[in-house]
């Protein structure tokens, strides 16, 4: 409990600092990033919700995903936002599996894209829009700025976000990174 305790005020300390680095709009700290890596971790740094709330992961990664650029912390804070999300919306479920999905996969020669999917009950497909938008919020206890801190770090690494749901069977969100180059990795 207490190495718990530890690990998550580190990583709370990374994440004031990365949001601090988000909106100082430094690009000294982007490097290669394996997005498998992250996504690998992500299970484990949310594994005592994922078990309060009982909630089953599946992680599929993409064998040799080549990195993206970008700002790892950053990167890991879009994908444990959306996580967190999937699980509350998961967690309302009274029958039926509850299950995240996580997947990696490469689209074509350019992107890569990384999947939050879940069980939940889904988004009313009027409001995917809106859901992005800073301050907007289908919580009672949500702030509506974690979507779009997601949405806006996604972009300045060159990317897109999305969000896909019929309303009543679970929603998937996406974002899609470029790859890397070899010129871009050896800046």
């Amino acid at each position: 409990a207490l190495d718990s305790i530890v690990d998550d005020s580190h990583r709370a300390g990374q994440t004031l600092s990365d949001i601090r680095a988000l909106f100082a709009k430094t690009d000294r700290e982007q490097r290669p990033v394996d997005v498998n890596e992250i996504a690998f971790q992500v299970p484990r740094l949310l594994r005592d919700q994922l078990k309060a709330d009982g909630v089953t992961t599946h992680v599929e990664l993409a064998s040799d995903l080549p990195p993206v650029r970008g700002h790892r912390g950053q990167l890991q804070e879009v994908m444990i936002n959306l996580c967190q999300n999937a699980i509350e919306s998961v967690s309302t479920v009274r029958t039926g599996p509850r299950t995240l999905h996580l997947r990696t996969k490469r689209r074509d020669d350019d992107a890569i894209v990384i999947e939050v999917e879940d069980s939940g009950p889904g988004i009313d497909p009027a409001r995917l829009n809106d859901i992005f938008d800073p301050f907007f919020t289908t919580k009672t206890h949500g702030m509506g700025l974690g979507l779009a801190i997601c949405r806006m770090i996604i972009e300045q690494h060159g990317g897109h976000l999305t969000a896909a749901s019929d309303g009543r069977n679970g929603a998937r969100f996406q974002f899609v990174l470029p790859i890397t180059s070899a010129a871009d990795g050896a800046k």
